[in-house]
């Protein structure tokens, strides 16, 4: 089970912010797709990662106080004395008490700030004092205001103060622990135990040296210890009550439907990413399947140099529509540009003829991916099989940055083929309205990452995020499948859809840019 382990109320704090922050993920696919964090997501990501400090200091506080206790017996490196080894020890013990106060104070700061911060994972040190003054209504709240105060250095009843004022002494000042008595006097014992001075001692200074060394090791090691656990204890307590608190008043999830639910969400956000290929041999029906073979016959026999053939599509998906859908074939040559142009049309198969640099040059991307995506090879090297494109505002860039050029063509189209025939411009516009639909769910991908080859599906998902753009979107999907005759129709769609096109575009552009800086 997920919370078995769940056993303080720093567990709690720990999970209920790790799982807040899931909470948030899960509202923006869309970033974390692109892998781009909000400021909201990432000032939430850093009370968590507080969170996770806290826990290590305690635990390093724990081990601390544990070599505190062993360094009467453990037998000190060459040189060095037990004292010395348990004055570097008690150094390191108030040094993580200093620390903790710093997690601390940081945590519970930025847990009860208002406003999210222009760089969320940019803190100034947070002084005891300054935080009381500044959030005392919100610490009284919640109900730690007391478990605050016990990290003030001047407070007089608590034992983590007299810990933080020995540290600033300890590490600015003149430091009190190598200046106790009992120190002091273990280092005068360990002089006289020198074979050249314990001669010149009588057997009564020898007894009295070693009274001295028993008494003095008893005080200094057993009292550092008991200091150290008592100071321990009370950080244990504070942290406890401060969790709890913390974890109560700010309905942090930790139970065990509530991040059963996040985890679940969390995953199929992420399972939201993946690009599944539909598309197999089985699905396509003849005579298709044997005109395919057919065809690459007939590639083969006119080149001999074939690197792959893909089909690519709804043929393949088992989606094809007899007079609505296209049949694309993508033949991959390895051939130099001038010799891969020479195999002609086919009647029967839209043809996309690639040499092999090309295919694999960065501008050729989105037909990679296609393959990738919604293809299959029929013959040759596979050539896609390294792509892994994840459903997003990358993605969606991928497949339709190109929408403005195609818009462009078509008009350069229209002016070259002034005499274009009706059948001739219900043709050129059926594949733009597909091209609008297609762009359209660019734009709803790279807000919520997801994917489908499916036209139809893709109508689907348009309509469920933008409801009132279904009216455009049956416009569409009625040219799709039977055109526009007429010129004047032709050029209003391509003017009527370029500066939709435009404005989605630059803003999916600008999105990408900020992530690249």
């Amino acid at each position: 089970m997920i919370l078995e382990s769940l056993k303080t109320n720093l567990d709690k704090l720990k999970t209920g912010c790790l799982f807040r922050s899931l909470r948030k993920e899960n509202n923006e696919p869309e970033n974390i797709a692109i892998g781009q964090i909000s400021k909201e997501l990432r000032f939430l990501q850093r009370q968590s990662e507080y969170t996770h400090e806290i826990e290590r200091v305690l635990k390093e506080l724990r081990l601390t106080a544990a070599l505190i206790k062993e360094c009467q017996t453990r037998e000190p490196p060459a040189g060095i004395s037990r004292q010395e080894l348990l004055a570097y020890y008690q150094g390191v013990f108030l040094t993580l008490v200093h620390q903790m106060k710093d997690k601390i104070m940081q945590l519970v700061n930025l847990m009860t700030e208002k406003n999210v911060p222009e760089k969320p994972a940019t803190e100034d040190d947070i002084p005891v004092a300054d935080l009381l003054r500044k959030k005392i209504t919100q610490l009284k709240a919640i109900g730690v205001e007391e478990e605050i105060k016990q990290w003030r250095q001047d407070s007089t009843t608590s034992k983590i103060a007299v810990a933080l004022r020995k540290r600033t002494q300890h590490h600015h000042r003149i430091s009190g622990l190598r200046y106790n008595k009992d120190y002091l006097n273990l280092g005068l014992t360990d002089i006289a135990a020198q074979p050249s001075f314990n001669e010149q001692l009588t057997d009564y200074g020898k007894e009295q040296m070693e009274k001295m060394r028993v008494e003095s090791t008893e005080r200094l090691f057993c009292g550092a210890f008991s200091k150290a656990e008592d100071t321990l204890k009370e950080i244990e307590i504070n942290i406890e009550l401060l969790s709890g608190a913390l974890v109560k008043h700010f309905n942090l999830p930790i139970s065990q439907d509530e991040v059963k639910k996040i985890v679940n969400e969390y995953s199929g956000m992420l399972n939201s990413f993946d690009v599944t290929n539909r598309c197999s041999s089985d699905k396509i029906p003849e005579p298709y399947k044997s005109m395919l073979g057919a065809l690459i016959s007939k590639v083969r026999a006119t080149h001999k140099d074939v690197a792959a053939i893909y089909l690519v599509g709804s043929l393949g998906r088992g989606e094809y529509e007899e007079g609505y859908s296209d049949t694309n074939v993508y033949i991959v040559l390895d051939v130099d540009d001038e010799r891969g142009q020479s195999v002609r049309e086919d009647s029967i198969f839209s043809l996309g003829v690639f040499t092999r640099v090309r295919f694999l040059a960065e501008s050729c991307k989105k037909y990679r991916v296609i393959a990738r995506a919604d293809g299959i090879l029929l013959y040759g090297e596979d050539l896609v099989k390294d792509e892994r494109p994840k459903a997003g505002l990358l993605l969606a860039l991928t497949l339709n940055e190109d929408i403005i050029e195609i818009l462009d063509e078509a008009t350069k189209w229209m002016d070259e083929n002034p005499r274009a025939t009706p059948l001739e411009i219900s043709k050129k516009s059926r594949r733009l309205a597909k091209h609008f639909i297609d762009f359209l769910y660019g734009v709803v991908m790279a807000n919520k990452p997801q994917y489908t080859s499916s036209r139809p599906e893709r109508m689907e998902r348009i309509i469920e995020m933008y409801p009132e753009n279904k009216p455009m979107m049956e416009t569409f999907l009625g040219i799709s499948r039977y055109g526009v005759g007429e010129f004047k129709s032709f050029r209003n769609m391509i003017e009527g859809f370029r500066s939709k096109a435009e404005k989605n575009l630059e803003k999916m552009q600008d999105v990408r840019m900020h992530v690249e800086r």
